[in-house]
């Protein structure tokens, strides 16, 4: 046999082996994804985790193969808040404390989600607080003051997103009826109706299709804390995956674990646990959904941390944290982490400011490939 006929069958045999085990081949960095999964602990830092590690075991972030961290800093502060932050995150551009999606002079910054229903994708807002609050807001709304709960309302009831679940239904309903806070007479809710299913209690929201847009504000304001939380933040997470993965176009899902933040705020240490914990019960149904699908880039990360939350000691026999320090009851300017899966996701390892980060998720939602004007940091 000749040399060219051994390289050839080597050549043939090495492809099989290729084929036959593409299954287990994990996406490289310059794959395209199909779907983006952008799940946000808000207030979460890297103690958070370590805590939660501590008391929960094997956490679901732990299957995120891909590391980094993210500067936070907003325009003309060191310290940020939920709506800068969110805002570089949903768009890619710094903006000042307390405004969402506007730039510091009031021009419109486009979104990730708006990105992505130009490029034909699905797209959803899950959340553990009222969907006005200022990290659902940013993806979906313009305004220059973050409390300004009826005005996000209003565009909220005007958007193009397929699903919506969190709290915060009395913003979308007249004053005029029980818990409504609209002064201008508005239904928004019926409003929706015509587009969408919508849900505003526990049993309306069991009974939504599993199929076609769907909205879901399960309390007057925001829902309680995780421990007494129905449905959970895994529920309604599953539940938008199993909407959204029906266009064949791919889809965009901000899912954020809103209280971690609140906790922080309360220096409860309890509760802040419990939160990050719940958090990555949802991250851990988006990774086998996306273990299963093979095109989803997956990203975890927080907006900032909260608390200044330090883990001092723990026992690992017992699975309790012994000692802890708060050093605020306000955010911290602290890094935090970035954790990532699937195609694209090599390229977000290492140190990057947030605005990177949100330049790439639009990279995705736009279907442009990777490069060095989506990735500079």
């Amino acid at each position: 046999m000749s040399i060219s006929a051994v390289r050839s069958l080597v050549s043939l045999a090495l492809c099989g082996l290729v084929i036959t085990g593409c299954a287990h081949v994990r996406p490289s960095s310059t794959d395209a994804s199909k779907n983006v999964v952008l799940l946000i602990g808000d207030g979460m830092g890297v103690a958070h985790i370590t805590a939660a590690k501590v008391e929960g075991g094997t956490l679901n972030m732990e299957r995120l193969p891909v590391g980094g961290f993210v500067t936070t800093h907003a325009e003309g502060a060191f310290l940020t808040d939920s709506a800068a932050s969110g805002t570089a995150l949903a768009t890619g551009h710094k903006t000042t404390n307390g405004t969402i999606s506007l730039s510091p002079s009031g021009e419109f910054l486009k979104t990730v989600v708006e990105f992505a229903e130009e490029s034909g994708m699905s797209t959803g807002l899950v959340t553990s607080c009222s969907i006005t609050h200022a990290t659902p807001a940013v993806f979906v709304a313009h305004v220059d003051d973050r409390n300004k709960d009826l005005e996000i309302a209003k565009q909220i009831a005007s958007c193009d997103a397929d699903v919506l679940f969190g709290g915060g239904w009395s913003y979308f309903v007249p004053d005029t009826e029980h818990g409504g806070a609209r002064k201008d007479g508005a239904n928004l809710l019926d409003e929706m109706r015509t587009r969408m299913s919508v849900a505003v209690s526990t049993e309306e929201f069991a009974e939504l299709p599993d199929h076609g847009p769907a909205a879901a504000f399960l309390a007057p304001g925001h829902p309680s804390r995780a421990s007494s939380r129905t449905p959970s933040l895994t529920e309604l997470t599953e539940k938008a995956l199993g909407i959204l993965s029906d266009d064949e176009d791919g889809f965009f899902l901000m899912v954020e674990g809103s209280q971690i933040d609140w906790a922080g705020h309360e220096n409860d240490e309890e509760w802040l646990i419990e939160e990050t914990l719940d958090f990555d019960e949802a991250v851990g149904v988006v990774m086998d959904f996306a273990e299963r699908d093979g095109e989803t880039l997956v990203v975890v990360t927080a907006d900032h941390e909260c608390g200044g939350y330090l883990v001092i000691d723990a026992s690992l026999d017992a699975h309790k944290v012994t000692r802890w320090k708060f050093g605020s009851e306000n955010h911290t300017a602290t890094m935090v982490p970035l954790l990532a899966y699937g195609p694209g996701s090599y390229e977000l390892g290492g140190i990057r400011d947030n605005t990177s980060l949100g330049r790439i998720l639009i990279g995705h939602a736009r279907r442009v490939a990777p490069g060095p004007a989506t990735l500079a940091r």
